[in-house]
């Protein structure tokens, strides 16, 4: 709409604004690339740095399980086992999810 009410005013001013472009000799194209080139590295590094510190983490998280389980069974059986009254209902999980979110939201919009 604002294209077809143009006045001699806005022709000007934009016939003020439109300016050639300047030969900058391949700078921008290589910027542009190096620009890309670094976005790609940072794609991709930090999923290669996850699979091979998982690859180097496997065997001691092996064993850390293992040893657990070896723990685990040296622990009285009366000791391992849980009254379910006493693990939290699933409203308790509700409301504080909530509350979180609320506080969350709350902080979000006081740095705004």
């Amino acid at each position: 709409m604002a294209e077809r009410l143009k006045d001699k005013d806005d022709a000007r001013l934009e016939a003020l604004f439109r300016s050639e472009s300047i030969e900058d000799d391949g700078f921008s194209d290589r910027a542009v690339s190096r620009i890309r080139r670094g976005i790609l590295i940072r794609r991709f590094t930090l999923p290669a740095a996850v699979l091979i510190g998982g690859l180097i983490a496997a065997k001691p998280a092996a064993q850390l399980l293992l040893a657990m389980a070896e723990i685990l069974t040296v622990i009285p059986q009366d000791i391992r086992t849980v009254q379910l009254d006493s693990l939290p209902q699933m409203t308790t999980f509700i409301l504080g999810g909530t509350v979180a979110g609320m506080i969350a939201l709350l902080v979000k919009g006081l740095e705004e």
